[in-house]
Formats: C-alpha cells, sequence, structure tokens
C-alpha cells in the first residue's frame, strides 16, 4: 500500500465517499437496522453478493468502513458485486463469523486481532503488551513486513486479508479502585478475550482473566460479574462501558487492530477485473478508515473525561512499571509459536 502520510486520504477518495460517511450515519441502512445494502437492499441485478458481517457498532470508524467499502466496490463494479453489512453482532461473535466464512455462508469480516489465535497461533504478537510505540508503528508494522507474514498463516485458515484497520491503544476501566500501578490490578476480576496471552497477561498482573463474548460484556460489566475490562475507546463509548464502570486508566498497554478479510475461496473465483476491483476498495477504504478513527478519538477522549468515571493517565515511569511486570507474557509467546523471534522482530 503506498501512503502519502500516516492519515493522508487522496481527493479523489474523499469526494467518492463523502456521500457514503453520511448514509453511513443517517442512510436507510443504519435506520432499518436490517443489515441491507448501501441502496437499501441487495441489488437483484447482481452478480456476485458478499455478506460482510462484524461485531461492533455501526457509527464507530469501523462499522463506518466497513459502509464504504461495499458502497464503493458496488460502484467500482457497476453493481456487479453487492454488499450487505451485518454489523453488532447480528451473525454472532468474531470467531463465528470467521468460522461462517470457512463454511461459505458469509464472505466478509474485519476482527479484531485477538481472535485470531484460535486460527492461527502467530497471530498473538498483537497481543503482547507494549508492542507498538504509537499509531504510526502499528501501521507501518501491519502494511510491511509483519503484515505481509502473517497473512501467510491466515490464508491457510481460509481467509485472504485485504488490509488492517485501526482500532486504537487499548485502556483499563473497572468499578473497584483507580489503576495506578501494577499492584492496583491484585484481585481484580478482568474480561479477557480469547487470546491465551490476554489471560497470561493478567496474570502477570495478579488479577484474573474472565473469558466473556464482547456482546454480553456490557452486562457482565453491569451486574459485576467482572470488575474490569480492557478496550480502546472506541468501544468504550459507543459500547456505553463508561455508564458502569467508575475507574478509567490511560494506559496504552495494548494495541486492538481489525483484520479486512475475505473468504479465500469466495475470493479465488472471482474474474481477475473483480479481484482487482475488491482490492482497490479495500486499500482505499483502509486509508479512510485510519483517518477516519483518528478523528473519533478525539471525540471518544471528550465523552469519558466528561463522565462521570475517576480518570488516571499514567507518567512515563508509570508506563515502565507495567511493561516491566509484564515482560515473561513474550516468553509465554515464544513458548507458544515456533518463529516467535522473527515475527517480534519485523515489528522493529
Amino acid at each position: 500500500m503506498k501512503r502519502v502520510g500516516m492519515f493522508a486520504v487522496s481527493a479523489v477518495l474523499l469526494l467518492g465517499l463523502t456521500a457514503c460517511g453520511e448514509e453511513s450515519n443517517g442512510g436507510e441502512k443504519q435506520e432499518d437496522g436490517n443489515g441491507s445494502s448501501a441502496e437499501g437492499e441487495t441489488s437483484a441485478e447482481a452478480e456476485y453478493e458478499i455478506t460482510f458481517g462484524h461485531v461492533v457498532s455501526p457509527n464507530t470508524a469501523k462499522g463506518q468502513a466497513a459502509e464504504h467499502f461495499g458502497e464503493l466496490l458496488e460502484e467500482k463494479t457497476g453493481g456487479q458485486i453487492a454488499v450487505e453489512v451485518l454489523p453488532d453482532s447480528q451473525l454472532g461473535s468474531d470467531r463465528e463469523i470467521i468460522e461462517q466464512m470457512q463454511s461459505g455462508t458469509v464472505e466478509m469480516n474485519a476482527p479484531f486481532t485477538g481472535v485470531l489465535p484460535s486460527f492461527a497461533p502467530e497471530y498473538q504478537v498483537f497481543d503482547l503488551p507494549y508492542l507498538f510505540e504509537d499509531k504510526d508503528h502499528a501501521f507501518d508494522a501491519m502494511h510491511g513486513e509483519l503484515g505481509e507474514k502473517l497473512n501467510g498463516y491466515i490464508q491457510e485458515a481460509g481467509v485472504k486479508v485485504l488490509g488492517y484497520w485501526d482500532g486504537g491503544f487499548k485502556h483499563f476501566t473497572n468499578s473497584k479502585r483507580p489503576i495506578e500501578t501494577p499492584d492496583d490490578m491484585n484481585g481484580l476480576k478482568m474480561r479477557a478475550s480469547q487470546s491465551p496471552l490476554i489471560s497470561a497477561q493478567f496474570d502477570a498482573l495478579n488479577a484474573g482473566g474472565v473469558s466473556i463474548d464482547f456482546s454480553e460484556l456490557y452486562t457482565s460489566l453491569q451486574q459485576g460479574t467482572v470488575d474490569g475490562q480492557e478496550n480502546p475507546l472506541s468501544n468504550i463509548v459507543t459500547q456505553n462501558f463508561y455508564e458502569v464502570q467508575d475507574y478509567m486508566t490511560y494506559s496504552g498497554h495494548g494495541y486492538m487492530g481489525y483484520v479486512l478479510m475475505i473468504s479465500d475461496q469466495f475470493y479465488q473465483e472471482l474474474p481477475e477485473e473483480l479481484q482487482q476491483a475488491v482490492d482497490e476498495a479495500a486499500e482505499e477504504t483502509t486509508e479512510w478508515q485510519w483517518e477516519k478513527a483518528a478523528e473519533d478519538e478525539e471525540e471518544y477522549r471528550q465523552v469519558v473525561e466528561e463522565s462521570d468515571m475517576e480518570i488516571t493517565e499514567l507518567t512515563e515511569e508509570q508506563k515502565q512499571q507495567f511493561m516491566e511486570a509484564t515482560e515473561e507474557v513474550y516468553d509465554v509467546y515464544r513458548e507458544e509459536v515456533e518463529d516467535a523471534d522473527d515475527i517480534i522482530e519485523l515489528v522493529e
């Protein structure tokens, strides 16, 4: 992917997608909630149909990017490919959607990287604490040698990577106390995703990791099934986690990326010119998604800071304490993945 700066978006792309952004916020699809295509229903004239399922709210950068991708692809193919986007876990969890892709009933998803180790253990690299310095670092690694290497592993599971989207850096929230040092994590019940390294991270911090599906997390926090969770601001705000949590720490301890993927079988069955259209739509939408995510982050930060949560921002010295406390998670990755050192080296 050729980049023009970190978040540059060409004038052509902006002009082509302005209307799409307006529709994704107030268009027919989001009003009726039925997961119809950009035009309100799947085109009867389409030669190919893509069902694009994902688990987050349609008004996140990821949710809007899914809509943009569908609209852009339909435009590029003159309606030969119709895209139906089903957000908010309508098709199940990220893992369940990938399994549906493998069985041929769903064509696309943009799961967060923490789900992928079930299909390719090498993807656990994204669950290593303090892996990336900033978003520029994350973008360059995922669209560089690191991404190229990982793409080969996941393709063996029957899915093809079209790009990586930005989810943001994760932060801790909880209902018990402020978190300023690793010791403050002691004894907290924290929601953990399916990744073994996330559980290892909480073990290193003497906190209990409890596996809970994302769709059930708000209720679990509200009912006290778990004390806290980790997520980027986009999910903390759009899923209203800040309503049922008393404390938040800007820890930035982990990065959440999304992997834009398509069923490899479906992709290979497309004519070459339609494969090219899919690739182009994915590349252009990826550039747009990163810019949109950066813009939204400022708004999300304002929401949490105006909420009733008590906010803690870690100093560099405090962050260093968390880095040292979670160093052992890297050893767990090395034990589980044969070429772990080679993969970690590609991050640098």
